[in-house]
């Protein structure tokens, strides 16, 4: 399998022999390949991953820190009611299924 690519033409054959020692030496095909893979694509060879770095400025409309205000539907959640606090649940009159109210 060859390409116009120098570099493929390159690192094939190499890649090609180091796979063939891993499996000399005991190790499973795929797991030596996935194991490049891994190392490959690890920070330390992967260039396209992103430096925190140049990562935006912080707004203060989607930027959140530790002492943000949670909000849910909008609003800012409370903990849970006193036990004596009254809610819509305490003023509805159950309906018997069966005979007169």
């Amino acid at each position: 399998m060859t390409s116009n690519a120098p570099a493929h033409d390159f690192l094939l054959p190499r890649l090609t022999a180091l796979v063939d020692e891993a499996v000399a030496n005991g190790i499973a095909r795929e797991v030596a390949v996935a194991v490049l893979i891994d190392l490959v694509t690890s920070p330390r060879f992967d260039t396209a991953a992103p430096d925190p770095r140049d990562d935006s400025a912080p707004h203060p409309l989607w930027d959140r820190g530790p002492d943000s205000v949670v909000l849910v539907s909008g609003m800012s959640p409370k903990g849970p009611p006193a036990l004596d606090a009254q809610d819509e649940a305490d003023f509805i009159k159950p309906i018997p299924l069966f005979g007169p109210s």
